[in-house]
């Protein structure tokens, strides 16, 4: 009986630490798809991502940014996935051009460095064909990040 409660009991352990790994990676939103590999393969796509000792950004602990150019699939499937993450998220700055998300910024919880952020641009109604999908993790705030993300889109 006492082994089958110690089973049980790390059972519970390493389930809970892999949903938080998970979690605070980013693994369970709607856009993970969009900053894998396979994705990135395609000659429209072009991913960059770094992580902890990598970033020259003190309290950025995860930076993932994919950009799509000339294949309107792969950017419509980005916006599909960005609505819908946008829609659980804390709080969200949005913008419509042509009744389709322009620009998107969502908060989406997590504590410490493990602030979660999404920063969505689709210029296409501007008439240039680039659609750009930004994932960051860290202990920075909305503004830090905002502030970041304008510096490197000018």
């Amino acid at each position: 009986m006492k082994h089958n409660l110690y089973r049980w009991i790390a059972f519970s352990v390493i389930l809970v630490f892999s949903l938080a790994s998970s979690i605070a990676s980013g693994e369970n939103l709607n856009v993970s798809p969009f900053f894998k590999e396979d994705f990135a393969k395609s000659p429209a796509v072009t991913m960059v991502s770094f992580s902890g000792k990598q970033t020259d950004w003190k309290g950025l602990a995860v930076y993932k940014s994919v950009s799509v150019a000339g294949d309107n699939e792969k950017a419509d499937a980005i916006a599909r996935g960005v609505k819908k993450d946008g829609a659980k998220a804390d709080f969200k700055e949005t913008s419509f051009r042509d009744g389709k998300l322009y620009f998107g910024f969502y908060g989406l919880g997590g504590e410490g460095q493990h602030r979660r952020y999404l920063f969505y641009l689709d210029m296409r109604p501007k008439g240039k064909d680039k659609t750009t999908l930004v994932y960051i993790e860290g202990d920075w705030s909305a503004d830090e990040v905002k502030e970041m993300i304008t510096k490197k889109i000018k």
